[in-house]
């Protein structure tokens, strides 16, 4: 279970999470108005139904907004430390919580970490295959080395960790079940502004890149 690294930022997380739950309830009561008499409102009618869903979208976003204001009036951080686990290891990581903002500080303590995810991932290097993802390419996935990754390491500012390890079962040809283990590593080298890494829309001003160590081939 993740814990925050500063305790008073719990509060404004669950504030957050129950504004984007009553907000997301808002929304789907909203579609569920509309569906019994989808073709019976008049065109004014169907306006004004639009004007009070943008308009309740507007309030939760605002509230939002102003916890968010209160966050950084008062310096709480918005970092939270998550654990990964695998193979007996575990490490203690921070990331963004993905209710609260960022602070003064905040990237620092990323970039802080970086050091310590490494040690973890060359450990597995010995172990498993490494791949990158590639979204430009037709096979999105490419066999890839640890050199190559630790290049990447190198020129970006912190890293972004988490691990799979699932059990599914595989038809053979004699029509029996078998299960196959899978395990993967993944890490993402993030840059810029964390609040944007995961944009496509950000790149390249932020951005992450993906690599995974795992005992199987990718999806394609």
């Amino acid at each position: 279970m993740a814990r925050f690294h500063d305790t008073r930022a719990a509060a404004l997380a669950q504030q957050i999470d129950q504004i984007n739950v009553i907000g997301w309830e808002g929304a789907c009561d909203m579609a569920l108005q509309q569906h019994p008499v989808k073709g019976v409102l008049s065109p004014v009618e169907t306006a004004l139904h639009f004007d009070i869903f943008l308009a309740r979208s507007k309030d939760t976003a605002d509230k939002r907004q102003a916890i968010w204001a209160q966050q950084v009036s008062q310096g709480i951080s918005g970092i939270e430390w998550y654990t990964v686990e695998y193979g007996g290891m575990a490490l203690e990581l921070p990331r963004l919580c993905e209710e609260l903002t960022l602070v003064p500080g905040d990237k620092e303590i990323l970039m802080n970490s970086k050091s310590v995810a490494l040690d973890f991932l060359a450990h597995w290097n010995l172990a498993f295959k490494l791949w990158r993802y590639d979204r430009e390419t037709d096979e999105r996935w490419l066999s890839s080395q640890w050199s190559q990754f630790y290049q990447e390491y190198l020129q970006r500012e912190w890293l972004e960790l988490w691990a799979e390890d699932e059990v599914y079962q595989i038809l053979l040809k004699d029509g029996t079940l078998q299960d196959k283990p899978t395990f993967a590593i993944n890490a993402c080298c993030c840059w810029g502004n964390p609040l944007a890494v995961h944009r496509t829309t950000a790149y390249s001003d932020s951005g992450s890149s993906w690599f995974q160590w795992n005992n199987f081939t990718p999806w394609r």
